[in-house]
């Protein structure tokens, strides 16, 4: 039903040079401007409206730290960490535009400004000549993802990263219909400028690059020129920060990650399933569409194998930069993170899920308009910041940030913060800089915050953890139960109430390792103050 043309994903009838064959090709054209048009603008109100509607969280902190440092320093502290600079230098020549004071505000609206240059670019290239049927389906899963609209107003890499995704592997079509100096140019371009923002969506879209040239170019008397002068252009560019992607695969190859299962086999099954539900679904879901969404979960894996099969010249390549990609995030971050991760294959994902459901008749018309109607109530949580299931990102930091400052004194205060199931780094980014943070990582750093209170000049704790205590042996639990039964005077301060989606999740999860079933959790952060004379 959909033939290929000049690096068209899925293509309508058209003519050897491109032009389609219908008598009202110009009236399809302006068709085709003016819903794009009235799609963009929705984004634009969609993505740009109360940008400060979450709190900024910890990975925002560490890029509106660095953004106000200068590029020398980005680019040593880019060698020593696990990202490349780019993405964190545009943020500090962006931060420049008087579009705002808050420079948290500013880095998330140029995140939202990728997505809405994606949305252009995908249209106006990787769908140009596809069946309108399927432009309109993949442009209302699109615009109306929540998993999109979630990560795109973050001030993170995330809708960058899938912007130039998008862009290389639309050249990477072109330079294999077109072998000209423009599609190579632009192909090695993005591919290299993906490869400086991230490694991760840069390593698999250049893997899966080198899968499809070799199928595709397989039997052309200029394969290997086709092939080697596109891959020799990256790694040269790519040279002057070699030892540092070197550097940062060591770090990926030692990293340990929390297992919710406890298993490793169950952990990834458990990954792949909300990477999955992520991208469908979003993260936000009221608890009434919670079984909806479960029942729902094998026709759109329909829908989506249904769309695959149409494509099977590119499903291959897609699937192993898929996978590269899934391997490379399960070992560096945990469950709820995938789809942070892995943004950059959400387009190629709803466009297969778009095809499946234009080649499925009446079922699969029905089963986009509830998928549809699924988003838009997603969208509606979203906006009410609530029911998000990584409820990680409704803390507010700055909040607690201020209570602390507003009932503490420097001078002989001491704020602990549980860095291995809590981000705390929002916290930091808020106190005023005189107070000190203690980071309590294992039984040697709850020992020397022990100590430090033993030399007699704190007169004022505050213990910042998370609900749920991932430390070995429990240690931060019996950190809390020691100084309650020490310290004369003692509150407790509980932010983020679980909501009854996380709630039933919890229930669920209560089946699996590490869960307490008997004493289920009402919250997710807890602060604790202790003062007075022990």
């Amino acid at each position: 039903m959909f033939t290929n043309n000049r690096g068209t994903f899925f293509a309508s009838k058209t003519s050897p040079d491109g032009s389609r064959l219908s008598s009202n090709a110009g009236g399809e054209r302006r068709y085709r401007a003016r819903t794009l048009l009235v799609f963009v603008v929705l984004q634009l109100l969609l993505y740009g409206i109360n940008l400060k509607l979450l709190p900024m969280w910890g990975d925002e902190t560490s890029t509106v730290e660095k953004a106000l440092e200068t590029p020398a320093r980005i680019v040593q502290i880019a060698r020593e960490d696990i990202h490349p600079p780019l993405y964190f230098l545009l943020a500090h020549w962006w931060n420049h535009i008087p579009i705002g004071s808050d420079p948290l505000l500013r880095v998330r609206a140029l995140s939202a400004l990728f997505a809405i240059l994606t949305t252009v670019f995908i249209d106006r290239r990787w769908l140009r000549n596809a069946p309108t049927n399927l432009r309109n389906w993949f442009l209302l899963f699109w615009i109306f993802s929540p998993c999109l609209l979630l990560y795109s107003r973050m001030a993170r890499y995330y809708s960058m990263q899938v912007f130039f995704a998008v862009v290389a592997i639309w050249y990477l079509l072109c330079w294999v219909e077109n072998a000209s100096g423009l599609n190579l140019a632009a192909f090695v371009a993005a591919l290299t400028v993906l490869l400086y923002t991230h490694y991760l969506p840069g390593i698999s879209v250049w893997a899966g690059a080198n899968l499809l040239l070799l199928m595709r170019l397989r039997g052309r008397r200029s394969m290997w020129k086709m092939w080697l002068l596109p891959n020799v252009l990256v790694a040269v560019l790519c040279l002057p920060w070699l030892v540092t992607l070197v550097g940062a695969l060591g770090q990926w190859r030692h990293s340990q990650v929390y297992s919710l299962a406890g298993n490793l086999w169950a952990e990834q099954v458990l990954k792949l399933c909300y990477w999955f539900y992520s991208f469908i679904f979003g993260e936000s879901i009221p608890i009434w569409l919670l079984p909806v969404t479960l029942l729902l979960a094998l026709p759109c894996l329909w829908l989506f194998v249904s769309g695959a099969r149409l494509r099977r010249d590119w499903l291959w390549p897609a699937f192993f930069a898929a996978a590269l990609a899934f391997l490379g995030a399960t070992r560096w971050v945990s469950y709820p993170f995938m789809g942070a991760q892995l943004l950059f294959l959400l387009p190629l994902f709803l466009l297969v899920l778009a095809a499946g459901v234009t080649t499925k008749g009446r079922a699969g018309t029905a089963l986009g308009v509830i998928l549809l109607t699924v988003n838009l109530a997603g969208l509606w949580t979203y906006y009410e910041a609530r029911d998000l299931l990584n409820a990680a990102y409704l803390v507010p930091s700055q909040r607690i940030a201020e209570q602390i400052a507003l009932h503490s004194r420097s001078e002989d205060t001491v704020v602990w913060i549980d860095e291995l199931g809590f981000d705390g780094s929002a916290i930091e980014y808020y106190l005023p800089k005189g107070f000190r943070i203690r980071w309590l990582t294992s039984p040697e750093s709850v020992e020397e915050a022990r100590s430090e209170l033993n030399a007699g000049a704190i007169r004022h704790v505050w213990l910042v953890r998370s609900s749920h205590d991932v430390s070995p042996g429990h240690i931060f639990q019996k950190l809390e139960s020691q100084m309650t039964q020490t310290w004369s005077e003692h509150d407790l301060y509980s932010y983020v109430p679980f909501s009854p989606v996380h709630l039933a999740v919890l229930r669920v999860l209560a089946l699996l390792r590490h869960q307490d079933g008997n004493q289920p959790r009402r919250y997710l952060c807890e602060v604790w103050e202790f003062q007075g004379l022990r």
